[in-house]
């Protein structure tokens, strides 16, 4: 759907370099939605994509409410992705970067395996590129996208809480960030194993990070564009970890790269 970039009902946020409209015209909805999306807050654009919550019903509770902005963030996710397929690299994953130089590190993982965690916990005096998508251009530079983290609720079949940034803490970059330094999460080691941190050579690289894009298949030669991106920030690495710290020294290390 596309509409008037006057359009009252709306909110507009900048997604992956692309400006989404929210509708909310369900004034039950606004106060959440200016609140969760204000580090990704921009400008009204002439007909941009507007994406549709759920219907509320009209004694909708919290939880019902909690559900519609998980809902509007996938949906904001997808067409953001929609409309950069094509024109930037984009790869499931959580982005941090260094905030005066800008040196970016993508790590990728499938999702529901600690992301966000991540983030939380590394990204306080770095900037929050994401933790979700990290779109990439050809010249290395990254479009943020300071979306609400979601953060999973205690108990089974409970919705996912959308929170902003800056009540976590967390801050969009002050200066253009580019990709410094890939790598691939696995959170699979048991408590007292040691982390462990492996080159992938790269046709497993293209292996293992292919499942992980979005609109791959929109550019010409795919793969060899995806092997170039990986072989020009220094290859990627594996890093099976169980902590949070494990993690961090390696983005320490790719945060301090200079271009």
């Amino acid at each position: 759907m596309m509409t008037s970039p006057a359009d009252p009902g709306l909110v507009h946020v900048s997604a992956l370099g692309a400006t989404i409209g929210i509708d909310v015209s369900d004034e039950r909805l606004r106060p959440a939605v200016e609140r969760v999306w204000s580090t990704c807050r921009s400008e009204p654009v002439a007909a941009c994509p507007v994406v549709q919550p759920p219907e509320l019903a009209e004694d909708a509770d919290p939880d019902e409410i909690a559900r519609a902005l998980q809902s509007l963030t996938q949906s904001v996710t997808r067409e953001a992705i929609l409309a950069r397929a094509g024109q930037v690299m984009m790869f499931h994953a959580a982005g941090l970067c260094d905030q005066s130089t800008g040196a970016t590190i993508a790590m990728v993982a499938p999702g529901g395996t600690g992301k966000t965690t991540l983030v939380r916990a590394l990204g306080r005096e770095r900037g929050y590129i994401t933790d979700e998508t990290v779109a990439v251009a050809a010249d290395l530079s990254i479009a943020p996208y300071c979306k609400p983290l979601s953060v999973r609720r205690d108990g089974l079949g409970q919705p996912k809480d959308e929170i902003s940034p800056s009540s976590l803490g967390l801050c969009s970059p002050r200066v253009q960030p580019w990709l410094a330094g890939m790598v691939l999460l696995r959170r699979d080691l048991a408590a007292g194993e040691t982390p462990v941190v492996e080159p992938v050579g790269v046709l497993d690289a293209l292996v293992l990070l292919a499942p992980e894009t979005s609109s791959l298949a929109s550019f010409d030669r795919p793969l060899h564009r995806l092997a170039d991106l990986v072989a020009s920030v220094g290859g990627l690495r594996r890093i099976r970890y169980r902590d949070t710290a494990d993690v961090e020294p390696v983005v320490r290390e790719i945060l301090g790269r200079s271009r």
